[in-house]
């Protein structure tokens, strides 16, 4: 049966939400200011569906911002999903689909918040589940392309309200979809709201990552118990998922610039406590992509998350937020089942990999 979520509940989908990004998918303080922003005038509830639950003829679609992390963080990003879900609906109605519920394409702070805004204020149901189960660096990077879920048609929003809908020629060309999105991204000052990914019960339960919302919500139970209790923040969290702790050190050095729309480079960690003269390296794009040690062996790959775990704040970390001197544990959560059902799964982050100096197969953390 669909369940209401309580803003507290809310509160802890963001903060587990923060730590599946790996990395990216949007900060916890922009999810938390999001969160505040819906429920500070006005009496707000969010209904939450399995996607077990859905009709087989209704549909769900995806509401999320794209852009530069360091952007999203600095703009009041919101109206502008509100126009993208809007516009994205009436486009569907007139291909003989009903928008009926909205999900996150992809599991973040900021990302998995973004939906559950755009349920609240437009009183639609919100899917427990979403696209990937994680956060991810580009439209072609996921379990969407992975199972040919086509990204079309695609609708990006502005702040001013201005909206793009674009068709593809071919469906399922996700690298022009993936161009056509970072470039309006760009016009629009690195940020910017994007709907698409029309998805029914069986692409949700067979393709993507249904109930994800709940790990979110129990892994974000932990931190918070940890952080009241004054606990081992990494210590709850092996209780609640399955994870395995890479690392853990002091950032010593952070190589990252912006461009083309997204935050990339490596962090540089020194080891402390049991990795006290280890080192280890995480190279991202805007999500970590892979982790390797100080003789220079990768100890872990996409699609498996590398999160980061302020060790001070026992609070998640996206690559948006780190800086030097940060106490940090490295944590290994295992990519749900899907994403190792078809070898794509792995290969649609190849292109990516091999520009940071990897032609490897996938490294798994447990």
């Amino acid at each position: 049966m669909p369940r209401s979520l309580s803003k507290k509940e809310i509160e802890e989908v963001i903060y587990g939400a923060t730590l599946l990004g790996a990395g990216g998918g949007g900060s916890l303080p922009d999810g938390l200011r999001l969160l505040s922003e819906v429920t500070r005038d006005k009496e707000v509830k969010l209904e939450m569906v399995d996607p077990e639950e859905m009709d087989a003829n209704e549909y769900a679609v995806t509401v999320a911002g794209i852009g530069a992390p360091k952007v999203l963080k600095e703009k009041n990003f919101g109206p502008e999903a509100l126009y993208a879900f809007d516009a994205m609906k009436n486009v569907a109605f007139f291909a003989g689909k009903d928008i009926k519920y909205v999900m996150a394409g992809e599991i973040g702070g900021f990302n998995a918040m973004v939906p559950m805004y755009v349920a609240m204020l437009k009183n639609i149901p919100f899917v427990n589940g979403d696209g990937n189960g994680r956060a991810v660096p580009e439209l072609s990077t996921g379990l969407y392309p992975t199972y040919d879920i086509p990204p079309t048609p695609l609708v990006l929003a502005g702040r001013d309200g201005n909206v793009i809908i674009a068709y593809l020629k071919d469906p399922r060309d996700n690298a022009s979809a993936e161009n056509i999105a970072r470039h309006i991204s760009i016009a629009y000052g690195m940020s910017a709201a994007f709907s698409t990914w029309i998805v029914n019960k069986n692409d949700i339960v067979e393709k993507l990552a249904p109930k994800s919302i709940d790990k979110c919500q129990l892994i974000g139970a932990a931190i918070l118990k940890a952080k009241k209790e004054n606990l081992s923040v990494v210590g709850e969290i092996t209780k609640v998922v399955k994870c395995k702790e890479l690392f853990q050190g002091t950032i010593k050095d952070i190589k990252i610039k912006t461009e083309g729309g997204f935050d990339f480079g490596t962090t540089v960690l020194a080891g402390t406590g049991k990795f006290k003269g280890e080192v280890c390296e995480i190279d991202f794009k805007n999500e970590n992509l892979l982790a390797r040690n100080g003789q220079g062996q990768v100890i872990a790959t996409v699609p498996d998350m590398i999160g980061l775990l302020d060790l001070d704040k026992k609070e998640p970390l996206t690559n948006a937020e780190t800086e030097k001197g940060l106490n940090i544990a490295v944590i290994g959560i295992p990519a749900p089942d899907n994403w190792w059902k078809k070898p794509e799964g792995f290969t649609c982050w190849k292109h990516i990999l091999t520009k940071v100096g990897y032609n490897g197969g996938p490294v798994r953390v447990l």
